[in-house]
Order: structure tokens, then C-alpha cells, then sequence
């Protein structure tokens, strides 16, 4: 039983992820823990275990308790999994080393609503005066980043790490559609 509910798990949960991943819903609590994710900006895997897990708990005081821990499991590897898969709320601090800053910059914000920190450095081998560009990301926004990057400057630094915590005004993708369609009506 217990390997029917790892492996079980496995399965449905690369089936959830790669729904949502794509924008879909399997329809039931995962709408109300996809809005909190969306509110909260944080992992929708736990959301999943928190909402479904009460429902298995409650089952467990009224049936039997060995499923309902069979099935505790089963949603905790399914949300490990769909955290694995579905990535849209993981943040990421970018830093890009770049020569050719005003380019990169104005490249990124005609792809892109995100804000961008200048800081003058200096190369610590090259000794050349660089300029830092910082910003935080969602890790679906990484591949575009890496790639406008190095079509303005082959020779730019990236550094990427990974982002516990952002407060302030962190756009959503929704947020940043409509402020791109504004952007580019406001241009025509």
C-alpha cells in the first residue's frame, strides 16, 4: 500500500504540475490554493497539503486512519513533486555585469516590466568600470533574461541566485501584461 501511494502519487502529481505549469487547472481545491499561491507568491505545494490534508484528517476522525495516512503521504509527495514542476512562484535575484548597461537596460524593459538598481563597479581582474544590474525575477523569466542579455552584450556576467523573500512592489504576470500593452500603446 505504501508503494502504491508513493508511486501513485508520483504519477498524478507530474500530471497536476505540468497542468498548472502550463496555466490549467485540474479543477477542485487547486483553484483556491493556485489564488492563494498567486496572492501570497509563495509555493502552491503547500497550500495543496494544507487544504487537502484537512479534508483527510477530518476523513480519518470519521472512517479509518490507516488510509488517511496512506493518503497524507501520497499528497505529501504529490505537493514535493508539484513544487518540483510547477515553479512559477520561485523568485530569483539576477545581477548582471555589463559594459553596455543603457542597451541591456532598454532591451529588458521592451520585453519586460521589472524594475532594474544600477551600481557603478569595477571589474576586480579586468580592473574596467562595469556597471550591476540587479533585479528580481520569477524563474519562468530567467530563459528571456539570459537570452536579451546576451543579444545586447556576448560578453555580459550573470549571476543568478535564488530568492527567499520579496516585499514590495513585485509584479505579477498579469500586472506586468497590462503594463506592457500600456507601454506599448503609449508608444504608438
Amino acid at each position: 500500500i505504501l508503494l502504491n501511494a508513493i508511486f501513485g502519487a508520483l504519477i498524478a502529481s507530474v500530471g497536476i504540475g505540468l497542468a498548472l505549469k502550463f496555466g490549467i487547472s485540474t479543477g477542485g481545491l487547486d483553484i483556491v490554493a493556485m489564488y492563494i499561491t498567486i496572492k501570497t507568491g509563495r509555493s502552491f505545494g503547500k497550500y495543496f497539503l494544507l487544504l487537502n490534508g484537512v479534508i483527510i484528517i477530518v476523513a480519518g476522525f470519521a472512517y479509518d486512519w490507516t488510509f488517511a495516512l496512506y493518503t497524507l503521504i501520497s499528497l505529501y509527495v504529490q505537493s514535493r513533486v508539484i513544487d518540483i514542476i510547477h515553479t512559477r512562484h520561485q523568485k530569483l535575484t539576477v545581477m548582471i555585469m555589463t559594459q553596455h548597461a543603457d542597451t541591456v537596460i532598454q532591451a529588458i524593459h521592451d520585453n519586460m516590466v521589472r524594475g532594474i538598481t544600477v551600481v557603478d563597479a569595477m571589474g576586480g581582474y579586468s580592473k574596467e568600470d562595469v556597471a550591476m544590474l540587479i533585479m528580481v525575477i520569477t524563474r519562468y523569466e530567467l530563459y528571456d533574461i539570459t537570452h536579451i542579455v546576451e543579444e545586447f552584450d556576448s560578453k555580459a556576467f550573470i549571476n543568478v541566485m535564488e530568492t527567499s523573500s520579496v516585499f514590495g512592489d513585485f509584479r505579477s504576470e498579469a500586472d506586468q501584461k497590462l503594463a506592457m500593452a500600456m507601454y506599448k500603446n503609449k508608444m504608438m
